[in-house]
């Protein structure tokens, strides 16, 4: 076949082009266009070129303008809008369990507290030891996420989580209420690293803002309609009936995603065309297209191309199989830019938490409103999470076209994004350096409002503007930690999840000893004066990030030829 009509697509007829690509993946064509010869399957992704075979050539998303075409190139992932839809909805949902189990009780402290017989401070314990293993529970959950595939690691998790929530909701001594909310938070924590491991797996840097934002507003959501519901069910059908409903819910939750929700992993399936080598990593609907698929390349006389998958897995096999090691995530703060944006994201939550947790104090104690009415009171927080979720997904991809367009890049949505020269950091960061001083400027008054007994009115408007500028700051942060380490998505969101589900919790323990000590005033003031300073931490990554990026590449480079050589 003629090379030159290869590279023509408008000269080559779609089946003759279409049998090249067969020849391609079966093995009895080139690989490479240039040398002519054949070349080993690997697992990994290539960056993009004019000459790189494909791997697939599916996508439901129209070609952006200023891309360059060409014809072969591999796409990102073969995944179609419809099903990206269906995968982001059901990370979202998954998400959303940890953060709700961890306030949802927060109205019924006190019934609890009556029945055992024990004081509210003991029974805060359990929201502090929660914390403790939700920071803890997804450097185990990540790795193990990263290396042996999604669909096993959210299966484990929420056969734990189902099994504790009935635990809890049967159990009759504070013993057992306080190991099995560890138990529960060890279930449920790892969905969030998960979650922005699926995200990696299915949007390039480019497109990644309007899928990471559902993500994140699951997570941000959560904390502020917990309260609500929870106050609800206690009221109406006791305590108990808050673990009844959440093992109702996440027991639903489970019999989807076993059925239908596909592995995403690129360390398993690569950019979804491989067939998981397992049955039970598989869902039902893989299960039967990759029967089919077997079954129409036997009766085509393509056995050769299915064998090239299956070795392909058979590759994967061998990098999944390994023990999962929670120091993975906690050597990623060794890098400076991973341990400064994460400090900043534990900061934000720490002021964010603090509030959440304050609330039910304050609010009743200056406007004199019940159980109910505190957990309405968190409405607001829940919308600005909501509107912060969807409307900073589009401005981090508008803003990532603008710093394309403007150093005159190539716009990559359908296909892998080599960030090797491209300041990533101060794409992301830009948007930040302008949240950032508005979460301070809503935080830092909240006090003095609630002090002088203003309207409710502006206390709640408060809360909104901040929640849905941290909100804001946590999403576009959090997708700048998966552009710094791609290989490990959920790794890395592990490890940010410890820094500050241990920062937040150790905030949520002090913050009422905090006001009784300082005042109300003072004590938001201080903490917003240090969240205004760990700011500068963002000046440093914006000016150096960069830089630190390029040193670590060229080290994981220099490690890569000693190891061959």
């Amino acid at each position: 076949m003629d090379l030159e009509k290869i590279k023509g697509e408008s000269t080559v007829p779609v089946d003759r082009r279409e049998s090249h690509i067969s020849s391609i993946r079966s093995g009895t064509g080139p690989t490479d266009l240039k040398n002519n010869h054949r070349t080993p399957p690997d697992l990994e992704i290539p960056t993009t070129t004019a000459n790189d075979p494909p791997t697939s050539t599916r996508s439901d998303d129209p070609e952006p303008e200023g891309l360059t075409k060409t014809p072969f190139a591999p796409v990102h992932t073969v995944f179609t809008r419809p099903q990206r839809t269906f995968i982001v909805i059901m990370i979202t949902l998954g998400s959303f369990f940890s953060p709700l189990s961890g306030q949802i009780y927060f109205p019924a402290i006190p019934d609890i507290a009556n029945e055992y017989h024990t004081t509210t401070g003991r029974i805060n314990l359990t929201i502090t030891t929660y914390m403790i293993l939700q920071g803890l529970a997804p450097t185990i959950m990540g790795t193990f996420g990263d290396t042996t595939g999604r669909r096993p690691a959210y299966f484990l998790t929420f056969a734990i989580y189902l099994a504790a929530n009935i635990g809890l909701a049967t159990q009759k001594s504070y013993a057992a209420l306080l190991g099995l909310r560890c138990l529960q938070s060890a279930g449920s924590s790892g969905t969030i690293a998960l979650g922005y491991g699926v995200i990696s797996d299915i949007a390039t840097p480019a497109e990644r803002g309007k899928y990471l934002g559902p993500a994140a507003a699951g997570v941000m959501l959560a904390p502020a309609i917990g309260p609500t519901i929870g106050g609800l069910l206690a009221q109406y059908l006791g305590w108990r009936s808050i673990f009844w409903f959440l093992a109702i819910v996440s027991g639903s939750y489970l019999v989807v995603y076993t059925l239908f929700m596909p592995e995403t992993s690129r360390n398993v399936v690569g950019d979804g065309s491989i067939p998981p080598s397992d049955w039970w990593v598989m869902s039902l609907f893989q299960y039967w297209s990759a029967r089919r698929e077997k079954k129409r390349a036997s009766r085509e006389g393509r056995g050769s191309e299915f064998d090239e998958k299956k070795n392909k897995a058979q590759l994967a096999k061998k990098r999944k199989l390994q023990f999962p090691n929670p120091l993975t995530s906690v050597v990623l703060l060794r890098e400076k830019d991973a341990c400064i944006v994460i400090c900043f994201i534990a900061l934000g939550m720490l002021v964010f938490m603090t509030q959440l947790a304050s609330l039910p104090t304050l609010f009743g104690e200056v406007y004199g409103l019940n159980t109910f009415k505190v957990g309405l009171c968190y409405l607001p927080v829940g919308g600005a999470a909501i509107f912060a979720a969807f409307l900073n997904g589009k401005l981090m991809d508008w803003n990532y076209r603008r710093w394309a367009k403007k150093l005159n890049l190539p716009l990559e949505k359908k296909r892998s994004t080599d960030l090797r020269g491209f300041p990533i950091e101060k794409v992301r960061l830009q948007p930040v350096l302008i949240f950032a001083p508005l979460v301070a400027a809503s935080y830092i008054p909240f006090g003095w409002v609630l002090q002088k007994r203003v309207n409710l009115a502006v206390p709640l408007i408060l809360d909104f503007t901040m929640a849905y500028c941290q909100v804001s700051c946590s999403n576009i942060l959090s997708s700048l930690l998966i552009d710094l380490f791609p290989e490990k998505p959920a790794t890395v969101t592990a490890a940010s999840n410890l820094v500050r589900c241990w920062v937040a919790g150790a905030g949520t323990a002090v913050i009422a000893y905090m006001l009784d000590g300082m005042g109300w005033g003072w004590c938001y003031t201080f903490l917003g004066l240090i969240f205004v300073l760990g700011t500068s931490l963002l000046w440093v990554e914006y000016k150096w990030g960069m830089g630190w990026r390029s040193e670590r590449e060229e080290r994981k480079k220099a490690q890569e030829e000693a190891q061959n050589s």
